[in-house]
């Protein structure tokens, strides 16, 4: 069994290292600090599970899992992420993602996902289930329209930077973006999730937990 781990923090790639030793002492672990890496790394080997952090250098956000793919088809995905689950799980899961787990998660959350891909399933924590079945009307069963799964992927990381309390200025730091930049991008999230201010999109993202 041989394991892709895509992340770029040292100790957190320590952990996967032997999360994986200990559930598959006979399994070949491999990673990547940069997506670039990775793709490389996938045009020559083949792998049983890739683990993949969405802030991962050189990323391609929602797209990295069909570039993924074009490498190596039917590769299995877990999406193993700091970002808020609640904002970014639907978009990658709907991009061909087959799991997504935070890493607030504990050990044995993390096994069990990993478990449930490689046994040809998914895995979604509660809180995601929950987001799938809000997003479902009533018996009918069709599909509403859900407002975060509108937002693009610039949109979703200024929204998860203002969830953290960071004021436009940091943000345009953080995303190496102009000022004005930001404001529009907060401007389009207000209108997308029918907000008017930071507080009402705080308590929105709050019914999602």
């Amino acid at each position: 069994m041989k394991f892709l781990c895509i992340e770029d923090h040292p100790l957190t790639l320590l952990g996967l290292k032997t999360v994986f030793a200990e559930l598959y002492p006979e399994a070949a672990v491999s990673y990547a600090d940069t997506f670039d890496e990775a793709l490389v790394i996938l045009e020559h080997e083949r792998f049983d599970l890739a683990v993949l952090d969405i802030d991962i250098p050189r990323g391609e956000n929602i797209s990295m899992m069909k570039l993924m793919r074009e490498r190596q088809a039917g590769l299995p995905i877990l999406i193993y992420s700091a970002f808020d689950e609640r904002v970014y799980a639907l978009p990658y899961l709907q991009s061909g993602a087959d799991g997504f787990i935070s890493k607030q998660a504990s050990r044995e959350e993390f096994c069990n996902a990993v478990g449930a891909i490689l046994d040809h399933g998914r895995y979604v924590s509660h809180e995601v289930q929950q987001i799938f079945l809000s997003s479902v009307a009533g018996a009918g069963g069709r599909l509403r329209g859900n407002s975060i799964v509108s937002l693009s992927p610039r949109e979703r990381r200024v929204m998860q930077l203002m969830a953290e309390g960071k004021w436009t200025k940091e943000i345009a730091a953080i995303m190496n973006l102009k000022e004005n930049t930001v404001s529009t991008y907060k401007r389009r999230i207000y209108d997308k999730m029918e907000v008017k201010d930071p507080i009402e999109l705080s308590k929105k993202i709050a019914l999602f937990r």
